[in-house]
């Protein structure tokens, strides 16, 4: 099966990528929502390079992933009236797996970055 290519832009930087057939979609979606952290962070400091930006990133997603996984695994004593719902092993996979792929494409795209 032919691997499909796909080019995203993180802070004015393009970086095309291969990724599985019919995936180009959600990896345009992924990045742009990279693309705009990365903005932000840059923005505020004109002088940060591009392997520093790309940790403080990863550092800024982790954290949302973080936030995502304690809402799910709250106790509803905890999380006060609110009445989260109880995740699963089913749940805690799927995570794990939308971790451990993000985890591979950033892998993929700072191999491709060449240091300046």
């Amino acid at each position: 099966m032919a691997e499909g290519r796909v080019t995203i832009t993180i802070n004015g930087n393009n970086y095309p990528l291969a990724c599985n057939p019919g995936e180009e979609d959600h990896i345009k979606s992924l990045a742009a929502r990279l693309d705009e952290t990365s903005r932000q962070i840059a923005d505020g400091n004109s002088s940060i390079n591009e392997s520093r930006l790309l940790v403080m990133v990863g550092l800024i997603l982790a954290d949302r992933v973080n936030e995502l996984e304690n809402k799910t695994t709250a106790s509803p004593e905890a999380a006060g009236s609110e009445q989260v719902p109880a995740a699963t092993d089913t749940d805690h996979d799927q995570i794990i797996a939308s971790i451990e792929s993000v985890t591979a494409r950033i892998e993929r795209l700072a191999s491709q970055i060449k240091p300046h």
